[in-house]
């Protein structure tokens, strides 16, 4: 049977069922909802991530299991004209725009569900209903918006980062724009963005941050509101992740802004910025909340050669036997080419000096990290204990000779392109003590098989909690329950339903529980699309009339 990725690109479906434990034993007092988010399959331009999300909710005290595709007013109006207008017709309207497609990570703002994408706008969802509610922010509001008549563009951190002390969330805004006539680099501006559930978005500019890739997660401290730079190359000159030729920078540029700074009487003017270095590209980080004096803590799960922006083609070969892609890998992402280590670095926020810095790593078993697990509750974020990493690891089949060739020179290479594996690295999941950031405990999914981003469920009764998380096989999707500090005894439980299988997801989240309210909160979509909708065709103002009724 085939690898699970090999069949993660067939088509999405939704699905409304009740799990049933098909191995171990359901955990008494495994309580609270998993989220998960992906694309959904197909996509109209053969890419993985450019499908409207994909929502999963499971109810883990009645093992109900929903999902349900994520409709926006942006999806609604595109799904509309698409409908309704003559190609050419639809070509001149939407082009030059990027709707919400709304598919990377959920968050929570308290109970507030927060949906988010590739740079968009987050987005208030009912965690009920898994109904759309409001974008955060009116376009007003920010200060780099990209026009266009039915999809402005607002380009924000797919990771925004919820304050312990400040009850509020912080994110950006960027515009990465091509440099001169550059068809292969970009550049652009970052703004630091605040908001706290109820009023406009606040903003500050970050001058100091240069950025030439893109910020796709941030953290906060209690003294500093941070960002990274994604591993995460654009190339102005390319189209759904094909026709790449430069790789990602090898090392990460951190940005810490004091809050100090980030007061009323600065907000719209420009603010100062530490800048820090470490090595190798990253996707993922977070910070202890809690400082020693002005020393950072920060964790990176380094990317290290794991290349998302690049979509496998027909005429890519497979490293070392040049034969053909899997027919179902075409529009996918290729494997790592190279291991992917977790690094603890100490910051020191007012310098930007790197004062200590520690590496996990384990060559023949860790590769392509994934988004982390943590103990959400208010004492991990302040000083987390362990950190639970999964990793989709290695198919070999998967491993695209061009990707391999354009990351030979990297200069923090941990395996040699000579050593690359030859047979498949399995998907696994670790936890991680963060104090001596070695293993505490691990596990490895069967071949062929794939993980996504586990949660921390907590214990009621105090025990040491459960790490849950979504396993694909070429045929199905489950549903695992690992006790959280003793991986290596395999799950505790498994779960799933007859012909119950995702497509490729990214990022889970857990919340503890659900609660209907009406938070008040609530922008314009009418006000961000303006009037100029008004002189576009009949059929076209037809459509847009009827979704403005219902989101507007």
């Amino acid at each position: 049977m085939s690898h699970a990725l090999h069949h993660a690109l067939e088509p999405s479906a939704e699905y409304n069922v009740d799990l049933t434990v098909t191995a171990g034993r359901w955990p008494d007092g495994l309580t609270g909802n998993v989220f998960v988010i992906g694309p959904s399959q197909p996509t109209a331009v053969d890419f993985m991530f450019a499908g409207p999300g994909l929502l999963t909710h499971v109810d883990l005290e009645t093992r109900h299991w929903r999902t349900k595709r994520v409709v926006t007013p942006d999806l609604a109006l595109l799904g509309g004209l698409s409908r309704a207008l003559p190609p050419a017709e639809l070509a001149g309207l939407t082009a030059g725009g990027r709707p919400s497609l709304t598919n990377v990570s959920p968050h929570f703002f308290g109970d507030r569900l927060l949906l988010t994408g590739l740079s968009q706008r987050p987005v208030e969802f009912d965690p009920a209903t898994l109904e759309f509610k409001t974008f955060l922010g009116g376009v007003s509001e920010y200060p780099e918006v990209v026009a266009h008549p039915l999809f402005p563009g607002v380009r924000t951190a797919a990771h925004p980062v919820e304050d312990l002390d400040d009850s509020c969330m912080w994110w950006c805004n960027t515009n990465l724009r091509p440099r001169g006539l550059s068809t292969s680099d970009m550049e652009g501006p970052m703004w630091v963005v605040r908001w706290d559930g109820h009023g406009d978005v606040e903003t500050w500019h970050v001058p100091g941050a240069h950025l030439t890739q893109g910020v796709h997660e941030m953290t906060v401290t209690q003294d500093y509101v941070i960002f990274t730079e994604i591993g995460f190359q654009p190339e102005p000159g390319t189209v759904a992740g094909r026709g790449r030729t430069k790789p990602h920078l090898p090392f990460t540029d951190i940005y810490l802004v004091a809050k100090r700074d980030l007061t009323v009487a600065r907000r719209g003017r420009s603010v100062p910025v530490t800048h820090a270095r470490v090595p190798r590209e990253s996707f993922h980080h977070f910070a202890d909340y809690r400082q020693d004096g002005d020393d950072v803590t920060m964790y990176l799960a380094h990317s290290n050669g794991w290349d998302l922006n690049y979509a496998l083609t027909d005429a890519d070969s497979v490293w070392g036997t040049g034969s053909g892609l899997a027919k179902g890998l075409h529009g996918f992402v290729s494997a790592p080419v190279d291991a992917s280590p977790v690094g603890r670095y100490v910051i020191d926020g007012r310098t930007g000096e790197v004062r200590d810095s520690r590496v996990f790593l384990d060559a023949e078993r860790h590769w392509a990290t994934l988004l982390y697990g943590r103990d959400m509750r208010r004492p991990g974020l302040e000083r987390g204990r362990y950190l639970w990493q999964s990793y989709w690891g290695c198919d070999t089949e998967m491993l695209a000779t061009r990707i391999v060739e354009m990351y030979r020179d990297h200069p923090y290479r941990v395996v040699p392109v000579d050593q690359l594996p030859s047979r498949e690295i399995p998907s696994s999941l670790v936890c991680i003590d963060l104090e001596t950031m070695t293993e505490q405990s691990a596990w490895s999914f069967p071949a062929g098989t794939t993980s996504e981003s586990p949660v921390f469920v907590p214990d009621p009764a105090g025990g040491p909690g459960w790490a849950v998380i979504f396993v694909h096989y070429s045929d199905r999707t489950e549903l695992q329950v690992f006790d959280a500090l003793s991986l290596g005894a395999g799950p505790v439980a498994v779960a799933t339903a007859e012909g119950l299988k995702l497509s490729v997801q990214f990022h889970s989240a857990y919340l503890p529980s659900i609660r209907l309210r009406d938070t008040g909160y609530e922008r314009s979509f009418a006000a961000d699309l303006g009037d100029g909708w008004r002189d576009f065709s009949p059929s076209a103002r037809g459509v847009i009339s009827k979704v403005l009724e219902q989101y507007g």
